[in-house]
Protein backbone atom coordinates (compact mmCIF):
# COMPACT_ATOMS: atom_id res chain seq x y z
CA UNK A 1 0.00 0.00 0.00
CA UNK A 2 1.50 3.32 -1.02
CA UNK A 3 1.25 6.59 0.91
CA UNK A 4 -1.71 7.91 -1.10
CA UNK A 5 -3.77 4.75 -0.50
CA UNK A 6 -3.09 4.74 3.25
CA UNK A 7 -3.93 8.44 3.49
CA UNK A 8 -7.22 7.84 1.61
CA UNK A 9 -7.98 4.86 3.88
CA UNK A 10 -7.35 6.88 7.04
CA UNK A 11 -9.57 9.71 5.70
CA UNK A 12 -12.33 7.16 5.04
CA UNK A 13 -11.92 5.71 8.55
CA UNK A 14 -11.97 9.20 10.05
CA UNK A 15 -15.10 10.09 8.08
CA UNK A 16 -16.79 6.87 9.19
CA UNK A 17 -16.03 7.72 12.81
CA UNK A 18 -17.45 11.23 12.32
CA UNK A 19 -20.62 9.72 10.83
CA UNK A 20 -21.02 7.34 13.76
CA UNK A 21 -20.74 10.26 16.20
CA UNK A 22 -23.97 11.62 14.73
CA UNK A 23 -25.92 8.34 14.86
CA UNK A 24 -28.04 9.32 17.92
CA UNK A 25 -28.76 12.75 16.49
CA UNK A 26 -29.91 11.18 13.23
CA UNK A 27 -32.01 8.58 15.03
CA UNK A 28 -33.92 11.30 16.90
CA UNK A 29 -34.67 13.11 13.64
CA UNK A 30 -35.66 9.83 11.98
CA UNK A 31 -37.99 8.99 14.85
CA UNK A 32 -39.70 12.38 14.57
CA UNK A 33 -40.12 11.84 10.83
CA UNK A 34 -41.32 8.24 10.89
CA UNK A 35 -43.04 7.98 14.25
CA UNK A 36 -41.80 4.47 15.08
CA UNK A 37 -38.58 2.84 16.19
CA UNK A 38 -38.13 0.28 13.40
CA UNK A 39 -38.56 2.79 10.56
CA UNK A 40 -36.36 5.27 12.43
CA UNK A 41 -33.58 2.67 12.77
CA UNK A 42 -33.87 1.81 9.07
CA UNK A 43 -33.83 5.46 7.99
CA UNK A 44 -30.82 6.19 10.21
CA UNK A 45 -28.90 3.22 8.82
CA UNK A 46 -29.80 4.08 5.22
CA UNK A 47 -28.72 7.68 5.72
CA UNK A 48 -25.38 6.69 7.24
CA UNK A 49 -24.81 4.20 4.43
CA UNK A 50 -25.68 6.81 1.80
CA UNK A 51 -23.44 9.41 3.48
CA UNK A 52 -20.56 6.94 3.50
CA UNK A 53 -21.11 6.21 -0.19
CA UNK A 54 -21.22 9.93 -1.00
CA UNK A 55 -18.37 10.95 1.30
CA UNK A 56 -16.46 12.35 -1.68
CA UNK A 57 -19.28 14.90 -2.20
CA UNK A 58 -19.12 16.25 1.34
CA UNK A 59 -17.53 19.68 1.60
CA UNK A 60 -15.54 19.76 4.86
CA UNK A 61 -16.22 23.44 5.50
CA UNK A 62 -19.93 22.72 5.86
CA UNK A 63 -21.64 21.31 8.91
CA UNK A 64 -21.71 17.51 8.80
CA UNK A 65 -24.86 17.50 10.92
CA UNK A 66 -26.68 19.76 8.45
CA UNK A 67 -25.48 17.68 5.49
CA UNK A 68 -26.69 14.46 7.15
CA UNK A 69 -30.01 16.01 8.20
CA UNK A 70 -30.64 17.20 4.63
CA UNK A 71 -29.72 13.80 3.27
CA UNK A 72 -32.08 12.10 5.73
CA UNK A 73 -35.05 14.38 5.08
CA UNK A 74 -34.60 14.00 1.32
CA UNK A 75 -34.43 10.22 1.66
CA UNK A 76 -37.56 10.25 3.85
CA UNK A 77 -39.43 12.42 1.31
CA UNK A 78 -38.40 10.09 -1.51
CA UNK A 79 -39.66 7.06 0.44
CA UNK A 80 -42.91 8.85 1.25
CA UNK A 81 -43.35 9.81 -2.40
CA UNK A 82 -42.81 6.19 -3.46
CA UNK A 83 -45.35 5.04 -0.87
CA UNK A 84 -47.92 7.54 -2.12
CA UNK A 85 -47.35 6.31 -5.67
CA UNK A 86 -48.06 2.81 -4.40
CA UNK A 87 -51.30 4.11 -2.89
CA UNK A 88 -52.27 5.51 -6.25
CA UNK A 89 -51.37 2.15 -7.80
CA UNK A 90 -54.04 0.67 -5.51
CA UNK A 91 -52.22 -2.10 -3.75
CA UNK A 92 -54.47 -4.69 -2.14
CA UNK A 93 -53.53 -3.58 1.36
CA UNK A 94 -54.79 -0.05 0.74
CA UNK A 95 -58.15 -0.75 -0.86
CA UNK A 96 -60.22 -1.60 2.17
CA UNK A 97 -63.39 -0.09 3.51
CA UNK A 98 -61.65 0.52 6.83
CA UNK A 99 -58.40 2.48 7.23
CA UNK A 100 -55.25 0.48 8.03
CA UNK A 101 -54.60 -0.57 11.64
CA UNK A 102 -51.55 1.71 11.88
CA UNK A 103 -53.85 4.75 12.04
CA UNK A 104 -53.12 5.28 15.74
CA UNK A 105 -49.47 5.99 14.82
CA UNK A 106 -50.41 8.68 12.31
CA UNK A 107 -50.85 12.36 13.07
CA UNK A 108 -54.32 13.83 12.78
CA UNK A 109 -53.37 15.48 9.48
CA UNK A 110 -52.10 12.18 8.08
CA UNK A 111 -55.28 10.41 9.19
CA UNK A 112 -57.41 13.06 7.50
CA UNK A 113 -55.25 12.90 4.37
CA UNK A 114 -55.56 9.11 4.30
CA UNK A 115 -59.35 9.29 4.74
CA UNK A 116 -59.62 11.86 1.93
CA UNK A 117 -57.50 9.67 -0.35
CA UNK A 118 -59.67 6.65 0.45
CA UNK A 119 -62.83 8.64 -0.28
CA UNK A 120 -61.32 9.87 -3.54
CA UNK A 121 -60.46 6.30 -4.52
CA UNK A 122 -63.99 5.15 -3.67
CA UNK A 123 -65.48 8.00 -5.75
CA UNK A 124 -63.27 7.09 -8.71
CA UNK A 125 -64.26 3.43 -8.39
CA UNK A 126 -67.92 4.47 -8.65
CA UNK A 127 -67.08 6.27 -11.90
CA UNK A 128 -65.56 3.15 -13.50
CA UNK A 129 -67.55 1.31 -16.16
CA UNK A 130 -69.67 -1.44 -14.59
CA UNK A 131 -67.51 -4.22 -16.09
CA UNK A 132 -64.49 -2.97 -14.10
CA UNK A 133 -66.23 -1.65 -11.01
CA UNK A 134 -67.70 -5.02 -10.09
CA UNK A 135 -64.36 -6.88 -10.11
CA UNK A 136 -62.67 -4.12 -8.06
CA UNK A 137 -65.45 -4.16 -5.47
CA UNK A 138 -65.44 -7.96 -5.19
CA UNK A 139 -61.65 -8.18 -4.99
CA UNK A 140 -60.73 -5.20 -2.81
CA UNK A 141 -63.82 -4.51 -0.72
CA UNK A 142 -65.22 -8.00 -0.29
CA UNK A 143 -61.91 -9.88 -0.37
CA UNK A 144 -62.91 -12.42 -3.02
CA UNK A 145 -60.20 -14.51 -4.67
CA UNK A 146 -59.87 -14.55 -8.46
CA UNK A 147 -61.62 -17.93 -8.51
CA UNK A 148 -64.52 -16.69 -6.38
CA UNK A 149 -64.95 -13.62 -8.61
CA UNK A 150 -64.84 -15.86 -11.67
CA UNK A 151 -67.62 -18.03 -10.24
CA UNK A 152 -69.73 -15.12 -8.95
CA UNK A 153 -69.66 -13.29 -12.29
CA UNK A 154 -69.60 -16.41 -14.45
CA UNK A 155 -66.52 -15.27 -16.39
CA UNK A 156 -63.11 -16.97 -16.89
CA UNK A 157 -60.45 -16.32 -14.25
CA UNK A 158 -58.14 -14.82 -16.89
CA UNK A 159 -60.84 -12.28 -17.72
CA UNK A 160 -61.09 -11.36 -14.03
CA UNK A 161 -57.35 -10.66 -13.93
CA UNK A 162 -57.49 -8.64 -17.15
CA UNK A 163 -60.43 -6.56 -15.92
CA UNK A 164 -58.71 -5.90 -12.58
CA UNK A 165 -55.52 -4.87 -14.36
CA UNK A 166 -57.42 -2.47 -16.63
CA UNK A 167 -59.49 -1.09 -13.74
CA UNK A 168 -56.38 -0.39 -11.66
CA UNK A 169 -54.70 1.25 -14.63
CA UNK A 170 -57.74 3.48 -15.22
CA UNK A 171 -57.88 4.40 -11.53
CA UNK A 172 -54.17 5.16 -11.42
CA UNK A 173 -54.47 7.48 -14.42
CA UNK A 174 -57.53 9.24 -13.00
CA UNK A 175 -56.03 9.67 -9.55
CA UNK A 176 -52.69 10.94 -10.84
CA UNK A 177 -54.46 13.64 -12.90
CA UNK A 178 -56.24 15.18 -9.94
Amino acid sequence: MNGEESSRKSMTDEFLERLQEHRRYLYHIAYRLTGNTEDAKDLTQETLWQAHRKSNKYVYEKSLKAWLRTMMTNRFRDQKRKKSLKLVALEDAFIQSEPPHSVDRLSVEEQVEQRLMLERVKDEIQELPEIYRRVVVLRHFRGYSYTEISEALDIPEGTVKTQLFRARKMLKERLSKK
